[in-house]
């Protein structure tokens, strides 16, 4: 998610979760899954806004020339407002137009370009968010939020790598980047790199403890991990936020089904497909552990209705027949 800074309004970063529980920050409203911050249509950039280098992006100014909020006259600042708080409604081109004219006045207010680029990032117009993104660098070398926009941009377009590396400049110049860390923690995660993607999510949490996202996150990367016990108490402490998302329970209980925790595994199954009824991993896994336990009457059930969902699923057909075999096998004993 990109934001304005201080009064802002936000963008969302095209990073795809790993696994089924594929959610965005906080805050995102996302249509689909990986929707990307730019808005509905995917662009053709020119290869010169597409291949730019990151060197190219990195400022080469050391010190702040620009000015803040704090620093510029009251008009400026309120048209500054006005377009900003236009921009947080989805009214961009009243935006940029107050945003233009705050900085016609007040031609280094680094808040504003970088503002105004967000704008036009939205309205697709990648190349003048850019270069409001360059001035924005140019005037203010220390502007965390312009170096996490700017990775978003080259993850929009498929250059994860060098993402990485603008998101590693946000938090460079702001160690309690959320966004950038959790950016950072997604990308190593999706490499396998599970030990960096628990630092980056760890630290987000010394400022966000109770955030649902950064919950899953963790949860997923301990699981792939396989650090079961880490993995459990993530996902406990999501339930705790969130009884009602299925999806938290599924996973919760395949950490537990890991584990062995067979009760408590068939507990958070039952609980997922009460909230989700066309939940078929759930329904499959339930039959698993009913299997597991020699109880094939429940385990029939699960699988049919496992079945009811999708009469088609080869492995829960298979698997309701074979426990209609050993029932009938049990009666005739």
């Amino acid at each position: 998610m990109m934001k304005f800074r201080n009064r802002s309004f936000s963008l969302c970063v095209a990073l795809v979760l790993t696994a089924l529980l594929a959610t965005g920050m906080p805050g995102c409203n996302r249509k689909s899954k990986g929707e990307q911050g730019r808005g509905e249509t995917k662009l053709v950039l020119p290869n010169e806004v597409k291949n730019i280098t990151v060197q190219q992006l990195l400022p080469k100014a050391t010190k702040r020339t620009g000015r803040g909020e704090k620093d510029v006259a009251q008009k400026v600042l309120e048209d500054y407002s006005y377009g900003t708080l236009a921009g947080q409604y989805g009214r961009l081109n009243v935006a940029v137009k107050h945003l233009l004219k705050a900085l016609k006045a007040d031609p280094i207010f680094t808040d504003a370009h970088h503002n105004l680029g967000l704008a036009y990032y939205r309205m697709g117009k990648v190349e003048q968010a850019i270069s409001e993104w360059r001035r924005t660098l140019e005037l203010d070398p220390t502007y965390a939020e312009t170096y996490y926009n700017l990775g978003v941009f080259l993850a929009d377009n498929n250059r994860a790598d060098d993402s990485v590396k603008l998101f590693e400049e946000a938090i460079r110049f702001d160690t309690l980047h959320l966004k950038a860390r959790y950016a950072l923690g997604k990308t190593a995660q999706d490499k396998g790199q599970y030990q960096e993607a628990i630092r980056h999510y760890k630290t987000f949490q010394q400022k966000d403890r109770g955030n649902l996202k950064v919950h899953l996150a963790l949860g997923e990367t301990y699981l792939l991990a396989g650090m079961l016990e880490s993995s459990q108490r993530e996902y406990e402490a999501a339930a705790r936020v969130d009884d009602k998302n299925p999806m938290i329970h599924y996973q919760l209980g395949v950490a537990y089904h890991r584990s062995n925790r067979i009760t408590e595994a068939i507990q958070q199954y039952k609980r997922a497909t009460e909230l989700a009824p066309d939940m078929i991993d759930g329904y499959v896994n339930l039959g698993d552990l009913h299997t597991f336990r020699k109880d094939y009457a429940k385990a029939l059930r699960a699988y049919n209705a496992a079945l009811g969902v999708d009469s088609r699923n080869a492995y829960a057909r298979k698997k309701s027949a074979e426990m209609e075999k050993r029932l009938l096998a049990n009666q005739k004993q």
